[in-house]
């Protein structure tokens, strides 16, 4: 039987974040989305520069974490990630610059390298801070990170 964690992504807790949220255990690397009760896709993207990835920080949730979301009916996960990062970062991101990674249960994992640092401005209200950090510090703030930095 699996071991349960935390997962990178988590849902809200509906006392700390968006209503009809709730907060649970999932197993293993899973970035599950769900919405009373019912669980959809979601994707997550490993942002690089340099040697750097990026890590986000929410609202409701203590822990770092990497940018993503669900999938909208009808968008691919290149699309919903594009538009995540739109959301999310104000960072304009062609779909077709996303390399697909795999798939880890419900949550597709993409990835995007950047030549040049973005400019990357965070809403306050969802985000409340991203930045770039090792590959080390990003694990010793938050281990989950280490299963979506070996897929990548």
């Amino acid at each position: 039987m699996a071991h349960e964690r935390q997962a990178i992504f988590p849902r809200p807790n509906p006392r700390r974040g968006r209503a009809g949220h709730t907060s649970c255990r999932v197993p293993d690397d899973v970035c599950l989305l769900e919405k009373k009760g019912i669980s959809h896709n979601g994707v997550c993207v490993v942002i690089r520069h340099e040697n750097k990835v990026l890590a986000v920080r929410h609202s409701y949730r203590p822990e770092y974490t990497i940018p993503g979301g669900g999938i909208g009916k009808n968008e691919t996960p290149a699309i919903a990630s594009a538009r995540e990062l739109n959301e999310e970062l104000s960072l304009q991101v062609a779909p077709e610059g996303l390399v697909y990674l795999r798939q880890m249960r419900n949550t597709h994992l993409m990835e995007l390298r950047l030549v040049d640092l973005p400019d990357i401005r965070i809403d306050n209200r969802e985000i409340i801070e991203a930045i770039f950090l090792s590959e080390d510090e990003v694990i010793r703030r938050n281990p989950q990170f280490r299963r979506f930095l070996e897929a990548s």
